[in-house]
């Protein structure tokens, strides 16, 4: 079996959680360095087999903030 390594801090174009939420998106943008540093993303919504549920997601990603730190982030495959 392979292991899987996602890089970490991430990079443009990489795929993140938000910690703390289901709710995930695609890093569009990276501004500062060290502690200052901000994560600028595209949100998206996890396919939900329940209707109700996709709505509900769909509806956070839409309300939800776009710049996070990185220890509000985590890593997603």
């Amino acid at each position: 079996m392979r292991s899987l390594v996602i890089p970490w801090p991430p990079h443009i174009g990489d795929r993140v959680g938000i910690t703390g939420s289901r709710l995930l998106g695609t890093v569009e943008r990276i501004e500062g360095q060290g502690p200052t540093q901000r994560f600028i993303l595209s949100l998206f919504a996890p396919v939900s087999a329940d209707p109700s549920d996709a709505a509900e997601l769909a509806q956070a990603a839409k309300a939800a903030r776009r710049t996070y730190t990185l220890d509000e982030l985590e890593p997603h495959a």
